[in-house]
């Protein structure tokens, strides 16, 4: 049908701006996660996090979500 065709250029905007979200909101963990690296552990721990979990979660690809990461392995 004539009216159903996909833009590419469209779809092209969408995936770069999905990209580029994704590339900020990980910019900004790493920032958060890098302060809280600088602690002591002791310190870490009253927070419920353990260094291991931040580092891991600072090497997740970039489309997955390291805050969910790190919020799934926070002990309480």
């Amino acid at each position: 049908m004539p009216g159903i065709r996909s833009n590419p250029q469209k779809q092209a905007s969408g995936l770069l701006s999905s990209w580029v979200t994704s590339y900020s909101r990980r910019q900004q963990f790493r920032r958060m996660a890098k302060s809280l690296l600088a602690e002591k552990d002791d310190i870490l721990a009253d927070l419920g996090y353990e260094r291991r979990d931040l580092q891991g979660a600072l090497k997740l690809p970039l489309r997955s979500d390291a805050v969910e990461y790190l919020e799934t392995h926070r002990f309480k």
